[in-house]
């Protein structure tokens, strides 16, 4: 693997870590951080949603297309977007 290459998958595993801690912490405020470093990184073009409730959203719809996250977190995320007449399926 070349230079570039090890670069680039060391930045999206970084990128990846910080995401699902963002995602699973269900706060507003720590995800907006998130967004606004990997967006002056390049990673993100559109601008971070004005409305926190769109993050809101946004984080547990993250936390239910990740890969393996905590159960807690699972059923926290889709008690919160069934409540607030969401789907809770991610790939909506």
């Amino acid at each position: 693997m070349n230079d570039k290459m090890q670069i680039y998958w060391a930045k999206q595993s970084e990128w990846m870590k910080e995401r699902d801690e963002a995602a699973l912490s269900f706060d507003v405020n720590k995800f907006k951080k998130f967004y606004i470093k990997w967006r002056v990184e390049g990673i993100y073009t559109r601008p971070l949603p004005e409305d926190d409730f769109v993050i809101e959203i946004a984080m547990r719809q993250m936390v239910l297309g990740m890969a393996n996250p905590p159960k807690d977190k699972v059923a926290e995320a889709k008690a919160w977007l069934k409540a607030h007449g969401f789907s809770t399926n991610p790939w909506r």
